[in-house]
C-alpha cells in the first residue's frame, strides 16, 4: 500500500466496526483507528469524530462505493461525520490537531468559552459547530428578551 486515506469517520465505535467489516467483506483491506483514546486522556473535550476507517489511496473510490451501497439497504453510514461543504470524510473534532502540546492551551480556551469547539474538514478547511445555536430573541432595539 502506498498510503492510507480516511474513507469514513464516526464518533461511535460499533458503527465504525460495521462499516469496516463491510469493506473487508468486499475484499478491501481497512484499518480502524481510534483517535478518541488519545483525546480522552490528553485533552478535556468530549471526543467526537475519533473513529476513522482508512484504506489505501487506490481503494478509496471503491471503498466509498461499497459503503454507500451497503448504506442504501442497511443504513450503515447513519452517524457518519462528513463535511457539509465538500462531503469529505476526513474530519477532525475539535478543529485543532491532537498531536501537539499547544492544543491543551486551546482546550482551556474552549472551556473558558473564549473560542468554540468546531468540526474541521482536512480537505477544504471548512469548520462548523458541533451544535447549532439558535439566535437569542431580541426586541426592536436588538436587546435580548428575557423569557
Amino acid at each position: 500500500m502506498s498510503g492510507k486515506i480516511t474513507v469514513a469517520t464516526f464518533s461511535d465505535l460499533p458503527k465504525a466496526e460495521v462499516a469496516k467489516k463491510q469493506l473487508e467483506q468486499a475484499g478491501i483491506p481497512a484499518q480502524l483507528t481510534d483517535e478518541s483514546k488519545l483525546q480522552r486522556f490528553w485533552f478535556l473535550s468530549r471526543p467526537l469524530a475519533g473513529k476513522k476507517i482508512k484504506v489505501a489511496i487506490e481503494d478509496f473510490d471503491r471503498g466509498r462505493a461499497v459503503l454507500e451501497k451497503a448504506d442504501a439497504t442497511d443504513h450503515i453510514l447513519r452517524g457518519e461525520i462528513r463535511c457539509p461543504q465538500c462531503g469529505s470524510p476526513s474530519v477532525d473534532y475539535p478543529q485543532f490537531t491532537r498531536k501537539f502540546i499547544i492544543t491543551t492551551v486551546a482546550e482551556i480556551l474552549c472551556l473558558l468559552h473564549l473560542i468554540d469547539r468546531e468540526f474541521y474538514c482536512e480537505h477544504c478547511h471548512y469548520t462548523w459547530p458541533a451544535e447549532i445555536k439558535l439566535p437569542q430573541k431580541t426586541d426592536l432595539l436588538n436587546w435580548p428578551v428575557k423569557s
